[in-house]
């Protein structure tokens, strides 16, 4: 009994949650054929994805304003490509190259799809100039429709961010220090936090736009992910090893544990002065021992109060301004680096715009009864990853036989108009419910579209021609996979790895600038180093054996300590504006460090696996920092971090 009502419940949850969507999709369809007529009801389904896709992230006017703008010049695109022959082929093979160039990246894949949808889909029915403007006034109805219907989603139904992973970040840290007073470790708690600063990153990741790197929200949680990721390497690496257990260190370890859980249940984006008085006043009336110690949680506190002040700065939904895209990462200023085809988005940009113009020409040339359906189901089953798309494959063919069966027993029943649209509706709600991997999205989709199709073209013959174009876009599709700049998920796999070794050597170098360094290269490295290494770690676990784990478990740790060393020597630098030339002894280890990375890099890619440095057992002091223990420690931890990470590299 217990078993049913589990299941229920499950039921009524999933249906709850895709009511929105299919609330919006069937709105949009019945008020776009009544108003419009049924040559508009074709942008239903991008509009209804771009609902899907909205709704799941904060209401933002000026973020939908982007989007409209860009879907307006796609419609364009897409009329001019049905007038003639020409225009189809350059337009084909322009427009899907410069969505997927300029909006998508490895990390980010399916930023193209929405825009990719409209532009083939709105090739599928051409209309006459005279339509032009009927088009325009649909799609200025459909845009102010889904901004208001996504403000009331906004404001109903999804509940408005309130730093919920940083409050659940200083809960983590407040237990842990109740449990250093105690002399005792949880390994769970820093995994914990360590999946949480993951999750923190991709949502830094997914505020950035195509001039900023993120907008205030993304700011507040990159600041403390620093926190994050510096009390986590103090209590990992700085502490071990010592004896922690003074009365004056649990003393100190409990009343911080008690100010972290105030500002877990405190922090606001109003006013948080009280709770950064609290730890000023805790800063410079408590201490620990040793003083490397101290001053090593001394920062971290100073991080705290300023992230603290950062929310009540920031407009969480604006991009922050400072935060640019640097000229490395920007797909303009830095297109010679891009416009390369090792890239991810080339690769796949020139692959969907040549399969894409391949199939329209030949819908064109043909002149067959609807021959777009070749085109669509090419754009449905391409993929950035060629296993993807043999998924897709799978799943389309899969679900187009099983959509045309049910698709002939529904026409047998329900033969008028009334009763296509029940058909129409039904398979609206189903297609929005079910996952959207799974093959059965393909065949309520499938009986979707041959609802519409069957009221002006007799079944027999509608269902012999979804199945050649569909066989025909599989072949197109599997040959595009196999000989179009095809991409793996392991061919991927190894790119990361190499990135992964060429972020340390850039860090490196921006870090070796001192106060001169550029902030938003380090956040980018930074935010791209937290990126590629979950993407690592995911691959590993789901495609490798035990046997071909070790080497990257091995390698994954000491990579994220040294880039926590690398990230607080640059900290420090830029704090106390040091320039390195200054410092002969600073500039000798920046410059060796360096040149070990760079050297660990080549041995890497040419397995000319060479010692490149050695580390120093004993402590040493670099010239006027001499005063500063933590630095010295992160100092001496990076070399050896260096060391270890050749070591691993050596061992391969």
């Amino acid at each position: 009994m217990e078993q049913w009502t589990d299941r229920i419940h499950t039921v009524r949850r999933k249906w709850a949650a895709a009511f929105p969507v299919i609330f919006v999709s069937l709105f949009m369809f019945f008020s776009i054929l009544l108003l419009f007529g049924i040559g508009q009801v074709i942008m239903v389904s991008f509009l209804t994805l771009l609902f899907r896709t909205k709704s799941q992230k904060d209401f933002s006017l000026n973020d939908l304003l982007h989007c409209y703008a860009i879907m307006l010049l796609a419609c364009i695109a897409a009329y001019l490509a049905a007038l003639n022959l020409p225009l189809c082929i350059f337009l084909n093979l322009l427009v899907p190259f410069a969505i997927v160039f300029l909006l998508t990246d490895k990390f980010n894949p399916k930023a193209y799809f929405v825009y990719g949808m409209e532009f083939v889909f709105l090739q599928l029915r051409p209309i006459p100039l005279s339509q032009l403007p009927v088009r325009f006034a649909a799609f200025l109805y459909a845009f102010l429709s889904l901004t208001i219907l996504l403000y009331l989603h906004s404001r109903i139904i999804r509940k408005r961010r309130h730093y919920g992973t940083v409050r659940k970040g200083m809960n983590n840290l407040g237990r842990q220090l109740m449990n250093l007073a105690d002399g005792k470790r949880d390994p769970r708690d820093r995994e914990e936090l360590v999946q949480m600063m993951i999750h923190m990153n991709q949502v830094i990741y997914s505020s950035r736009n195509y001039t900023y790197l993120s907008n205030g929200y993304g700011t507040v949680n990159y600041y403390f992910m620093l926190v994050f990721q510096r009390f986590q390497y103090l209590v990992d690496e700085i502490m071990d090893g010592q004896n922690m257990l003074t009365e004056g260190n649990q003393r100190y370890f409990l009343k911080l544990s008690g100010l972290c859980f105030c500002i877990e249940k405190g922090m606001n984006q109003k006013d948080n002065r009280s709770l950064i008085t609290e730890l000023t006043d805790f800063a410079e009336n408590e201490s620990l021992t040793p003083q490397k110690l101290q001053e090593g949680m001394r920062e971290i506190l100073e991080l705290i109060c300023f992230s603290l002040t950062k929310i009540t700065d920031v407009k969480m939904y604006r991009p922050a301004k400072e935060w640019k895209i640097p000229d490395m990462s920007h797909k303009i200023k830095g297109i010679r680096s891009h416009f390369h085809l090792n890239q991810f988005h080339m690769r796949f940009a020139l692959r969907l715009s040549i399969v894409l113009c391949v199939s329209f020409t030949a819908c064109r040339i043909t002149g067959m009864e609807h021959s777009y359906w070749y085109p669509m189901s090419s754009f449905l089953m391409l993929m950035p990853y060629s296993e993807e798309s043999l998924m897709k494959i799978n799943n389309r063919m899969i679900g187009t036989v099983a959509g045309l069966f049910v698709t002939f027993l529904l026409t047998e029943i329900f033969k008028s108009l009334a009763g296509h649209i029940v058909i129409i509706v039904v398979m609206t709600c189903f297609m929005y419910y079910v996952p959207v991997t799974s093959w059965t999205m393909p065949m309520y989709s499938t009986c979707y579209g041959m609802a519409l199709t069957t009221l002006s073209l007799p079944r027999g013959e509608a269902m012999e021609l979804r199945i050649l174009y569909v066989a025909a876009a599989v072949v197109t599709v599997l040959l595009a996979n196999r000989f179009l700049l095809p991409i793996t998920a392991k061919s991927e796999f190894l790119k990361s790895v190499n990135s992964l070794l060429d972020i340390d050597e850039s860090i490196m170098k921006e870090v070796r600038k001192g106060r001169d360094s550029d902030l938003n290269v380090i956040r980018e490295l930074l935010l791209r180093f937290q990126m590629v290494s979950n993407e690592i770690r995911n691959y590993i676990e789901k495609n490798l054996a035990p046997e071909e784990k070790e080497f990257y478990q091995q390698l994954l740790p000491v990579n994220a300590q040294l880039v926590s060393e690398m990230e607080q020597i640059g900290a420090y630098m830029r704090k106390r504006k040091i320039v390195p030339e200054q410092n002969l002894m600073l500039e000798e280890l920046l410059r060796n460090i360096e040149q070990a990375l760079r050297r660990i890099r080549k041995s890497y890619t040419k397995n000319e696996l060479a010692s490149s440095m050695m580390t120093e057992e004993e402590s040493r002091a670099y010239g006027c920092l001499d005063e500063e223990l933590y630095f010295n420690t992160l100092a001496l931890n990076c070399l050896k971090s260096v060391n270890e990470l050749d070591q691993i590299i050596h061992s391969k």
